[in-house]
């Protein structure tokens, strides 16, 4: 049975959240997805910091995976790219689309 992924991936800014969404795409690694903007705030190197961040919310299945996140440490400026995985189920249309767009 086919384990279908919502992938979330870091990105300090536009431009790199583009750089990393499109390479994923051309990969066919992702069937799509968004580009989400937000003020965040975490711990880092011992301080509290703000700043504007992109998370980039794609869609694929699970032999995906080890690729994508080794695609994202490729393409990322972060120094701690993040990426997680959450397993949904989604309409039949929504299934369908992600397994004729990705190989």
């Amino acid at each position: 049975m086919i384990k279908y992924l919502q992938v979330y991936i870091s990105a300090e800014n536009k431009q790199q959240a583009d750089t990393i969404l499109n390479s994923l795409l051309n990969k066919k690694l992702v069937a799509g997805g968004l580009l989400l903007n937000a003020p965040a705030r975490f711990r880092w190197k011992g301080e509290v910091t703000d700043m504007n961040y992109y998370n980039i919310s794609v869609f694929t299945t699970e032999k995906h995976k080890k690729s994508i996140i080794e695609d994202v440490k490729k393409t990322s400026i972060e120094e701690v790219p993040m990426v997680w995985f959450v397993e949904f189920e989604g309409n039949k249309e929504l299934l369908n689309w992600i397994d004729e767009v990705i190989d």
